[in-house]
């Protein structure tokens, strides 16, 4: 169980203390449910804090295991903070129409008190929520993967922002009842691709996920695996493809994918789909031995027939340099201004979600890799060779994705080069260069 910072927290929630004992002594709440959909604690409690996780990251999820997880963990906060009751507000719907609401009542002073963010989106509200700073020790900072960690802070402060709830990476998937070892050159996977789609007649050599996810699933990697960047880690995202070496990476990068289309070992609507069904539909059919992809479409591979022949690889690369993950996922982010709120949301985030014991039980349950070190080491789960593992070992070096202000500008612009390139629109050098001015223009 987690252990309370014994200073700043401890010191907000101990001016509870004593509310918290005599509404305890009311016997109140043995008489009712508390843990409802909507609702955790007593109706009448004096203290509201409000939430909002993602849906199938709540108690809500039409996933037993994780209800069944969560709500045992959030019934067990609320039986210490009877003076608490905490209101669950889901999201559901079209994520951008979410984050536009989200910052219109951040900035307005009406968002929730804590509310899951996508680590695409940090850049967003780095000026609107809390810094947790103040509520976690050192030790406990540390205890994150590195590249998590960096990725929870504010890009110029260095305060913590989030808190870090799953975590995933891109590599390669790969049918390891065909082969002893994956390829770890991108040369080395087109020709294996041709083997394997000759002598078993696959459909395809490979898959990938070609839509609005390319740059950061797939190029950003590959394009780093030879020493090259398409942007900044910095508050801006400062792009920097345009730099000669950098330029000539991410051609490189484009021709190889539109060379695997032109051999006929990539379909060229891969552009089209961007959704972790598109590629596990092909995993069930049986219609390739390779795929690029992330660590986040593990649960539905395995949930297939053909699921045990699957293993994950770290991503190859271009001259057979060692690969450079990048790491994303879900957060935790405090809206509320309120100093005992943050306290006492920080206590409830990790004892339901973040600490160590807490993040291996939802990780196990969800099929999440966790984000911390303890975790990942101390639970047989992520600790034993095997699929869970694998995505250890790859986020253990994993650095997060850039997510400054001009990053969305520079990923539709990317992806729009991609598109172009491989269904043939464009030479890679015109589609970079088209997309370096259409970036230009913006920033």
């Amino acid at each position: 169980m987690f252990l309370s910072n014994e200073t700043t927290r401890k010191a907000c929630l101990g001016l509870l203390t004593a509310t918290a004992l005599g509404w305890a002594t009311t016997g109140a709440l043995a008489q009712e449910a508390l843990v409802t959909p909507e609702l955790i604690g007593r109706a009448d409690a004096p203290i509201t804090l409000t939430i909002q996780p993602r849906f199938a990251y709540s108690h809500q999820s039409n996933d037993k295991n994780r209800r069944a997880v969560l709500t045992e963990a959030f019934e067990a906060w609320i039986r210490r903070h009877p003076d608490v009751k905490i209101e669950v507000q889901v999201q559901q719907g079209d994520d951008a129409v979410i984050v536009a609401k989200r910052l219109q009542d951040a900035a307005a002073g009406r968002a929730a008190d804590a509310i899951m963010v996508e680590d695409l989106d940090y850049g967003k509200f780095y000026d609107l929520t809390a810094s947790i700073d103040p509520f976690l020790t050192e030790t406990e900072k540390s205890d994150f993967l590195p590249g998590v960690l960096e990725g929870m802070k504010h890009p110029t402060t260095g305060e913590v922002k989030y808190l870090q709830i799953t975590s995933y990476t891109t590599g390669l998937w790969y049918r390891r009842d065909l082969m002893k070892t994956p390829p770890k050159t991108l040369g080395e996977l087109a020709e294996m691709a041709q083997k394997l789609k000759d002598e078993h007649g696959f459909r395809y050599g490979m898959f990938l996920l070609g839509g609005p996810g390319v740059m950061n699933y797939i190029l950003m990697p590959q394009m780093a695996g030879i020493g090259a960047s398409i942007m900044n880690q910095d508050e801006q995202a400062t792009p920097v493809f345009d730099e000669p070496s950098n330029r000539e990476a991410m051609i490189r990068v484009l021709s190889w994918h539109k060379d695997m289309v032109d051999r006929g070992l990539m379909p060229s609507d891969v552009v089209s789909f961007a959704s972790t069904g598109d590629v596990v539909s092909r995993v069930e059919a049986g219609e390739m031995p390779f795929a690029f992809g992330g660590t986040f479409m593990g649960g539905g591979i395995r949930g297939t027939s053909q699921g045990d022949k699957w293993a994950f690889a770290p991503m190859p690369t271009l001259d057979g340099g060692a690969p450079v993950p990048f790491q994303g996922g879900w957060s935790w982010g405090l809206f509320t201004k309120d100093k005992q709120k943050q306290a006492l949301l920080t206590d409830l985030l990790m004892e339901t979600y973040t600490g160590p014991w807490a993040m291996a039980r939802w990780g196990e349950a969800g099929g999440y890799t966790p984000t911390r070190i303890s975790a990942l080491k101390n639970y047989q789960a992520f600790a034993v060779e095997g699929l869970d593992k694998s995505f250890a070992d790859a986020l253990a070096t994993a650095q997060p994705f850039p997510k400054g202000k001009l990053r969305d500008v520079v990923d539709n612009a990317v992806n729009n080069a991609y598109q172009q390139v491989i269904l043939g629109a464009g030479t890679p050098e015109e589609a970079v260069d088209e997309a370096w001015a259409t970036v230009d223009a913006e920033r």
